[in-house]
């Protein structure tokens, strides 16, 4: 009787201990915050100048981006001497990114920068 007890027991025990660490999932000694960087600066002279940057802090948990934090976003989406179509800047916990789109020379041409640098 005393070893059916023991068993149970241990048995119980185990079983709590593996549903404690199914729950915490990725723990947080395997999870840090890096600043990520990225621009495109196209410059033809002094006159001339698209820039696109944007940086930020993102989340990596076991050696993987896991989100990036928004509130650590900042971006630049500027030009001068060009003929701007558009420009923006997108804060997104997945991707983040400020881009400008232009023409010169009779193309049109966007300058882009993205977190983490999966598209740009």
């Amino acid at each position: 009787m005393g070893r059916g007890i023991l068993f149970g027991v241990l048995l119980v025990g185990g079983l709590l201990i593996g549903l404690v660490n199914a729950a915490s999932g990725v723990s947080t000694q395997s999870c840090w915050t890096l600043w990520d960087h990225n621009g495109d600066v196209r410059e033809w002279g002094q006159d001339e100048l698209v820039w696109a940057g944007i940086h930020g802090q993102v989340l990596v948990c076991d050696g993987k981006f896991q989100r990036i934090l928004t509130d650590t976003v900042y971006g630049t989406a500027t030009a001068k001497g060009v003929t701007v179509i558009g420009r923006g800047i997108r804060k997104g916990s997945d991707i983040s990114y400020a881009y400008v789109t232009y023409t010169r020379d009779g193309k049109i041409i966007t300058a882009f920068a993205d977190i983490p640098p999966y598209f740009g």
